[in-house]
């Protein structure tokens, strides 16, 4: 045995016999606390008013606490804070009668010692602990010693847990009450200040442990009493930090901080911040963190103002030198939160804006230390220069040349122009606040107050149950098993029959009119179906025979708003054509494919059709990439690794052009606003021809010109998709560029897309995006914007690549031209170019483009590729508001007896309600490939599914290159609960057939799955609807079924390897009722609605970790998720998977048995994770 064997065994033998000796004195202690704490039991049920005997019981315990005996303190401690004795309730009810001083002394030293803290001999601190300024030397400790911090910390977390304890008995109104009571009346007293001492550090120990306690202080009306004791107490170095800890809690609370701030705190807190002095102590850093908080009040910044609070402030802060460690971090991180609140008044900036604070602010900045830690620190500093200089607005028009006229078009409906924008941040893709900057991005979204109307008048509290009427009950439908209840949800916007029987032409692969009414009720029950009363009450009104049942020779009911020229489209010659059976062949009745010959190449498809697409704008050229349908190259690139050194370089630079903006060059290189006036277009231009232009691309012709050796890069961005409004040129090789907002908004800057000439080799160029609105960006977590070379495509290379160096995201000096958000800067996102060939055609966007006209041209070039036995239609499901095609697609196989196409499962599947998101059109793509390609697997889906497919509901949007809307400034997704037949017509037709399959046919989508893209996430992941998980507490009542929504993500996750399980999410949020995920799943009853979105960066896991994403991912993503409905198993139950939840009831894990799903798509593992038979989700993911 070795020397240390020996040795640890010495030690333990040693050990236990030291606790054989003293474990009689232990059992003696706890032996005579059991007894005084039963007999302050029987003191409490036999003789509670026996003051004499309560005063005797607690002043030996208190005697106990309070003993030279560790043994013995810690004996009474244990009793105290076990919950078997029930000392806490004993001891509040004898606080709250007695009448006594001594005795409430006593329970108060007591209390206090069972509930502060302990930090340091001999000290009591409650959640912020005090920290000591020296740095102490560590200690080796051995042996006996080495047991005081391990005691210390068991101390610690059960004095937390007593205190949770103590707030569950309502301990925190008890001690509020007794504390006023207490300040009241007393004397001057030793005893009443013991007493208001012990009261003031018991509540400092639970205020950051109750999450009411601001609450708790408004409602007993002590707000006022608060602020009077610490303004009577902030010399008193026994109390200030208690106090400052109380204080700053109430200072969270909007409501308790309207009240301090009337009476007076500020002043207060300024006194306190002068008798503190400088020293960084934690009584420093807690009042200006109170300081912080209560800035985000205006009327205190007024009065920070006033009172000088701002000037000594900055003295605090230019001692930031002098600091060291953590809680120089903090003081500065805390003082420059609050000036950057002080820049939100004028007042407030007209007193930062002198040259000694500035010149205090840039001081720093030249002197920050170069370490990671001081970064957030040094991007506050500028961003408080750049709010307190004058305001800087952007350098363009307020009003944007993408303007469209709504009202030829709303001329003779009851709709008016929408009265309001969609709030980007709150309303952001169906995807919080990543938390949203929920802000969306923007650090505070607000919520789409239109997406709750409908719901405003219910109480939807958990656990409350909402009462149907019974009209509304035989309203609700009556749907298949595997759909949700949605009686107590009934829809107020549901449509009649009449209207939706108008939509059987586009279900002709079912048969005729009358064929379908025999189908329904053949399948329905005894009670008859919805469709079946239909035609009984038409045929009493009509006189029709049910059995001769025909489509009127128009559907102007569908289209209420087409123009006369329009109603002579294919749909609406073709839609009383209902055919017995189904075609065996492909059929396009779109517009833009009238006339294309099956020999064109499909660049001349793709200018053909361009040319036939209408733009607000006119566009002068197709894009060469969009042109020859460029994707990305499928090799791997890796995520960028962003450099400290280059983003300070960069952020720094920027403050110094506001400061000093006449040290740089200002000459305008590109203004599409000047070009577009040049042009004299009309607010609404007028029906282009098809012949009038042809729009093409000269750009293989423009690299072989000699070149010129140009000065400066010249730019171009009116093509489809394309964005770009104004060009800078600033210094020799770098540019400021500036987004076009969405058609008809002033705001919504994001995806950019535009063309870069006249560029030399090898020199690097600097593009800044000075207007940009999101708060954070995955440009500061490795993702790089996309470039194709004209160049590099014609020598054999073609495809997007990852492009960019020194990229960084930061706020800059431009201040928001809405007078709402006045006080608001733009961000800048800025990377560097080297090209790879001189005299170049370059395209730079922020995602891979997917443009309309490419989507109708894959369309029609698949319409002439179709394999065997497959049935692909192409129709016009309506109009856009510019008079664009909006398509849709039914795939499936052929009709045969074995296999009826009636009897088949429906898949409904949309995209791109979101312009700006291209990736999903990208993942669009890559399914329509697998659902048309020669595959077994393909062959299988479209003989077990029909699948309906709106692969682009946004087309204005994406046409015209806006971020999230389309000609009516507002976001598409959050207008299904109540879309506009006139405004939002492609929503409320998609919406229209989905409640016709619900409603009519009487079989609702197996699946729908809307597809997106997320601007702050990385991976590929669900949104899905849970409702165990929903905001409304109605829906905790229903049954739920997480088989049902679990089993696709869950394939998923085994199929894809871009798919991350663990950043699903199933909550069913307010904000986002009127989302199509919410109401496809509320109110039109699919229990699998999804939202499916892909990232614009890369991954962070799985087998593709720290690689960006391509093109090639996303339509893997589409062919995958093909396989996942393929193998989806209908029959599987509740039995055949577990779910494991937090102690908020969210999903953290799921375990799927082996036998629920298809043999060929086991879940039980993932490759190069190991074993993985639990999959786990996260549902605390925020959305973006």
């Amino acid at each position: 045995m070795s020397s240390v064997d020996l040795s640890s065994q010495n030690f333990t033998q040693q050990d236990i016999g030291t606790k054989s000796k003293k474990k009689p004195h232990r059992m003696a202690d706890e032996a005579a606390a059991e007894c005084l704490f039963d007999r302050l039991r029987q003191h409490q049920q036999r003789s509670p008013d026996a003051t004499e005997v309560a005063r005797t019981i607690t002043a030996r315990i208190n005697a106990r606490l309070t003993s030279h005996d560790k043994h013995i303190r810690q004996c009474t401690l244990e009793k105290i804070w076990d919950k078997r004795t029930n000392a806490l309730q004993m001891l509040l009810t004898i606080l709250e009668a007695s009448r006594d001083t001594p005795t409430s002394t006593y329970i108060t030293a007591i209390l206090r010692e069972a509930l502060c803290l302990k930090q340091g001999k001999g000290k009591k601190c409650s959640a912020g602990n005090e920290v000591t300024v020296n740095k102490k030397k560590d200690v080796k400790m051995t042996g006996k010693e080495n047991k005081n911090p391990l005691l210390k910390k068991a101390n610690n977390m059960a004095r937390t847990q007593c205190a949770q304890q103590f707030i569950a008995l309502n301990g925190t109104q008890i001690i509020i009450r007794y504390l006023v009571a207490s300040h009241s009346k007393r004397d001057g007293s030793v005893g009443a200040e013991t007493i208001v001492q012990d009261l003031v550090w018991i509540l400092a120990a639970l205020a950051p442990k109750d999450p009411k306690f601001a609450n708790k202080v408004r409602t007993l009306g002590c707000v006022r009493t608060m602020h009077l004791i610490f303004k009577g107490h902030y010399t008193d170095n026994k109390l200030i930090f208690p106090l400052l800890v109380i204080l700053k809690q109430l200072a969270k609370n909007s409501v308790t901080t309207a009240i301090l701030i009337r009476d007076g705190v500020v002043t207060t807190y300024e006194r306190v911040l002068v008798s503190l002095g400088f020293m960084p102590t934690a009584r420093l850093r807690l009042c200006l963190d109170a300081i912080d908080y209560f800035s985000k009040n205006k009327v205190c910044c007024m009065q920070i103002v006033k009172t000088g609070l701002c000037s000594v402030l900055l003295r605090v802060f230019d001692r930031w030198d002098r600091y060291e460690g953590r809680i120089r971090l903090k003081i500065c991180a805390h003082i420059l939160r609050t000036l950057q609140h002080l820049c939100n008044i004028k007042a407030g900036r007209r007193s930062l804006c002198t040259k000694k604070h500035v010149q205090t602010l840039h001081r720093f900045c030249s002197q920050c230390p170069d370490e990671p830690e001081f970064d957030g620190l040094l991007a506050r500093v500028c961003s408080v220069i750049t709010l307190c200089l004058k305001h800087q607005a952007l350098p363009v028009p307020a009003c944007s040349p993408a303007s469209f006229n709504l009202n030829p078009i709303l001329k003779g409906t009851n709709t008016t122009w929408p009265c309001h924008e969609d709030d980007e941040d709150g309303a952001n893709s169906d995807t919080k606040t990543i938390n949203s900057d929920l802000e969306d991005d923007s650090p505070d979204p607000e919520l789409d107050l239109e997406a709750t109307d409908v719901y405003s008048d219910l109480d939807l509290n958990d656990g409350d149950k909402l009462e149907s009427t019974e009209g509304e009950i035989e309203k609700s439908h009556h749907l298949k098993s595997d759909s949700i209840p949605s009686a107590m949800f009934f829809n107020p916007n549901e449509r009649d029959i009449e209207d939706l029987k108008k939509y059987v032409c586009f279900f002709k692969e079912f048969g005729s009119y009358n064929k379908q009414v025999k189908l329904v009720k053949s399948r329905s029950n005894s009670r008859g179906s919805i469709l079946d009363e239909f035609l009984q009450c038409q045929s009493n009104k009509n006189g029709l025979s049910s059995l001769n049942l025909s489509l009127s020779p128009d559907c102007d009911s569908i289209f209420p708003i087409m123009p006369a020229p329009l109603q002579s489209s294919p749909l609406y010659q073709t839609c009383n054509k209902i055919n017995e059976s189904t075609s065996t062949s492909s059929c396009s009745i779109l517009k833009v494919h009238k006339d294309l010959s099956k020999f064109s190449t499909f660049a001349l498809v793709y200018c053909t059709i361009a040319s036939r697409v209408r733009s607000v704008i006119p566009f002068v050229k197709v894009a060469f990439p969009d042109m020859i349908a460029g994707q990305g190259l499928a090799r791997p690139e890796p995520l960028n690794k962003m450099e400290r050194s280059t983003c300070r370089v960069k952020l720094l630079s920027c403050v110094d052009r506001a400061i000093s903006p006449e040290a740089y060059m200002n000459e305008v290189v590109y203004d599409l606003d000047q070009l577009n006036s040049q042009a004299g277009v009309p607010d609404n231009p007028a029906p282009k021809s098809t012949e009038s232009v042809f729009l093409s691309n000269t750009d293989e012709e423009e690299i072989t010109k000699l070149n010129n050796f140009a000065t400066r890069l010249s730019f171009e961005s009116r093509f489809e998709s394309g964005n770009l409004r104004k060009a800078i040129q600033i210094g020799p090789r770098e540019y400021e560029l500036i987004l076009m907002p969405d058609v008809n908004s002033t705001k919504r800057h994001q995806w950019f897309y535009f063309e870069v000439r006249n560029m030399i080799q090898g020199r690097p160029y600097v593009f800044n995006i000075v207007n940009c609105e999101k708060s954070d960006s995955q440009f500061n977590f490795g993702m790089k914007p996309v470039m194709y070379s004209v160049k590099e495509a014609v020598l054999g290379k073609p495809g997007w690549v990852r492009a960019g160096t020194d990229i960084c995201y930061y706020r800059n000096s431009y201040h928001y031209a809405s007078p709402r958000s006045h006080n608001k800067c733009y961000l800048t996102v800025t990377f560097n170019i080297e090209f790879p060939h001189t005299n170049d055609v370059v395209y730079l966007a922020y995602h891979f483009p997917f443009t309309y006209s490419m989507m109708m041209a894959k369309l029609w070039q698949r319409s002439l590729q179709l394999p065997p036995n497959a049935y692909l239609r192409a129709e016009p499901l309506c109009y856009s508001l510019n008079n664009n095609e909006v398509p849709l697609l039914t795939i499936s196989a052929d009709d045969t007896p074995t296999n009826p196409i009636a009897d088949r499962e429906i898949i409904f599947l949309t995209a791109r309600v979101h312009p700006g998101e291209s990736n999903a059109s990208w993942v669009m793509d890559g399914t329509l490939s697998c659902l048309l390609g020669d595959t077994d697997v393909a062959a299988s889906l479209r003989a077990k599914y029909v699948f309906k497919i709106v692969p682009m509901l946004n087309v204005e949007g994406v046409i015209n290159g806006c971020h999230r809307c389309g000609l009516t400034n507002e976001d598409l997704n959050r207008r299904w609960s109540k879309p506009s037949p006139v405004l939002h017509p492609s929503i409320y037709h998609t919406k229209g057939l989905i409640e016709y399959l619900v409603r009519v046919w009487k079989k609702p989508p197996l699946v729908y799955c809307d597809y997106h893209g997320h601007s702050r996430k990385k991976n590929v992941f669900f949104y899905g609807c849970a409702g165990a998980e929903s905001w409304c507490g109605s829906d905790h009542s229903v049954p739920d079924e997480p088989v049902k929504y679990l089993m696709l993500p869950a394939l998923m996750h085994r199929i894809s390897p871009a798919f991350a399980l663990g950043s699903c999410s199933f909550r069913v949020e307010r904000e986002r009722e009127s989302t199509a995920r919410v109401t496809v799943w509320r109110h039109l009853g699919v229990t699998r609605s999804y939202t499916m979105e892909a990232t614009f960066c890369g991954f962070d896991r799985g087998p593709f970790k720290g690689f960006h994403l391509n093109t090639q991912h996303l339509q893997s993503v589409g062919s995958d998720f093909c396989e996942a409905l393929n193998g989806l198993n209908d029959t599987a139950t509740s039995d055949d998977i577990q779910l494991t939840k937090d102690l908020n009831g969210n999903i953290i894990e799921i375990s799927l048995n082996g036998e629920a799903v298809n043999s060929a798509i086991a879940v039980d593992s993932e490759p190069g994770s190991g074993s993985d038979s639990v999959l786990r989700t996260d549902s605390d993911e925020d959305f973006d």
